[in-house]
């Protein structure tokens, strides 16, 4: 096989960025308060910016900037100031959809590197090519090939090719949707998608003939149409890999901190294993690879158009899971490590007797007991409040860093 892809994680905020390095990630991509397809991630002011480039540096990693709206005429000065001062920071590349801003880019930006956004839709390596050419230096294809596909077009592009391997995926082709902006005026094009898609119907009728609804099956919370099982590829990883992508990218700025420390700790160590040449060793983990990403909320697994799943009905839920499935609640993170125990600033809150796992890097996953809340400082509580250190006695392998989550 050939060299191990980048694993590119997302990151809807500060937290999230050091989440995702921590795990491994080898890039992640991060978006501006303005101009990115994530409205409601978080994202990152300028100050903040400079903290995560400082950071990657340091750490040896890279960052990609989102400007990947579709912008509108009064956006382009606005997008034209956010290039040039982007320029004199220095990012690893700008993700972009727009071909507008990337004449706008090429002109005013020069020096940035332009990734493609996947809201383009490549398809081919014709259409690749012809990106290529307008200097984008790498291309998130659609989401919407088979690994056939995907292995034609990576075999005829002049450019590195990026590929989505797990997270939710879009009912319309590549974000094509108006359907929000329809029923709850918040418009996708701009990041603010309101996933009408995964909402509860009771009914549906056909305009077309008045009075006679489709028939549908129901459960106590209503029908959902549309709405579609996350991505996840580590049942074609083997085969994602020998197509030669150049990254692989994992979706999820708007998720917490523990879906993104889990799912790029999984990747990771099954990419590591595959590249290693241990094919058989990554077969026998698939199962455990598989329990853990269902850990985080989700809404179920397909490999979709990768797998050839997409035209089944198995790689959607009509059966309703609105809001996820989540096995395991985020409690809150290491901040510090002592010889007899943990030190967690918790983001949840935590009770007496809860039974709880740390979770750090290299699958590390420990249990524990809280019999009592103590604090840092050695007082008790009956109870562990969001935004409080807690202490966690016990042996750990686990470091500064890792996650607790509910057992």
């Amino acid at each position: 096989m050939a060299g191990r892809p980048e694993i590119v994680a997302p990151a809807g905020t500060p937290e999230k960025l050091k989440t995702a390095f921590h795990f491994g990630a080898d890039a992640a991509y991060l978006g501006l308060k303005n101009w990115s397809l994530r409205k409601f991630a978080g994202n990152f002011d300028w100050d903040e910016l400079e903290w995560a480039l400082a950071l990657a540096r340091d750490l040896g990693r890279r960052i990609y900037v989102t400007v990947n709206v579709l912008a509108f005429e009064e956006d382009l000065d606005g997008i034209a100031v956010a290039l040039r001062r982007l320029e004199d920071l220095g990012p690893d590349g700008v993700i972009v959809g727009d071909p507008g801003i990337l004449a706008l880019g090429r002109r005013e930006a020069p020096g940035l590197r332009y990734h493609l956004s996947t809201q383009t839709s490549v398809t081919n390596s014709e259409a690749a090519n012809f990106w290529f050419d307008q200097g984008i230096s790498r291309i998130v294809v659609a989401r919407e090939l088979s690994l056939t596909q995907l292995s034609g077009v990576v075999a005829g592009a002049r450019g590195q090719i990026e590929v989505f391997c797990h997270g939710a995926v879009c009912v319309a082709w590549s974000g094509r949707c108006f359907l929000s902006l329809y029923w709850a005026g918040r418009d996708p094009r701009v990041g603010a998608c309101a996933q009408g898609c995964r909402w509860p119907y009771k009914e549906l009728e056909d305009r077309r003939r008045p009075g006679e609804a489709n028939r549908i099956e129901e459960d106590d919370r209503g029908t959902y149409f549309f709405d579609a099982k996350d991505l996840c590829t580590i049942p074609v990883l083997p085969e994602l890999l020998a197509t030669g992508i150049r990254a692989l990218k994992i979706e999820g700025r708007t998720r917490s901190a523990l879906y993104t420390g889990v799912v790029v700790d999984v990747y990771r160590d099954a990419v590591h294993r595959l590249a290693s040449g241990d094919r058989a060793d990554f077969e026998a983990r698939k199962a455990s690879y598989l329990d853990e990403l269902a850990r985080p909320t989700n809404r179920g697994f397909s490999t979709h158009f990768l797998g050839g799943e997409a035209q089944d009905l198995k790689a959607y839920n009509p059966a309703g899971s609105y809001g996820g499935v989540q096995r395991n609640e985020f409690l809150g993170r290491v901040t510090a490590q002592r010889p007899d125990g943990l030190v967690v600033r918790l983001k949840n809150v935590l009770r007496p007797g809860a039974r709880v796992e740390v979770r750090d890097a290299g699958l590390v996953c420990e249990a524990a007991e809280v019999p009592r809340i103590i604090r840092a400082d050695g007082s008790t509580d009956d109870l562990g409040r969001a935004g409080e250190d807690v202490f966690l006695p016990g042996t750990f392998k686990a470091g500064i860093g890792a996650l607790v989550r509910r057992s």
